[in-house]
Order: C-alpha cells, then sequence, then structure tokens
C-alpha cells in the first residue's frame, strides 16, 4: 500500500510570495534570526533561571568577600 491517499498532518503550505501573510512570515522569521543571534533563541525557562541564580550566587560571594575583609 502506498503513501498516496494519506493525509499530510502537520504540513502548513506556504503563503504566495508578495501576500501580506507572506510579508508577516518573513518578518517573523527574521526576528527569530536576529533573536538567535544573540543568543536568546531556543532557551527555556530553566536555562534562564539557572543563569539567574548563578549570577545572584556570584553577587553574593563576591558582597561577602568584600565585607569580610
Amino acid at each position: 500500500m502506498g503513501s498516496s491517499g494519506m493525509k499530510r498532518k502537520g504540513r502548513k503550505h506556504q503563503p504566495k510570495v508578495g501576500t501580506k501573510p507572506e510579508r508577516e512570515y518573513a518578518l517573523h522569521q527574521e526576528q527569530h534570526a536576529v533573536a538567535a543571534n544573540f543568543g536568546v533563541g531556543a532557551k527555556g525557562w530553566v536555562f534562564w533561571t539557572a543563569i539567574v541564580a548563578v549570577v545572584v550566587l556570584v553577587f553574593f560571594a563576591i558582597l561577602g568577600m568584600a565585607l569580610w575583609f
């Protein structure tokens, strides 16, 4: 049996070139590309929580050392 009768799932057709939906799609893709260049593309909340925890830990370590001496 072939797959010719099967429905395609999860596939979205691209909008025609020059239309408003195509321009919006292109803008959205550019925004994702810019975010990825800054390194915030696919990072989740766990990653950012870990970064904040490390920064806070380093801050208090430096503060503690400054008050100790």
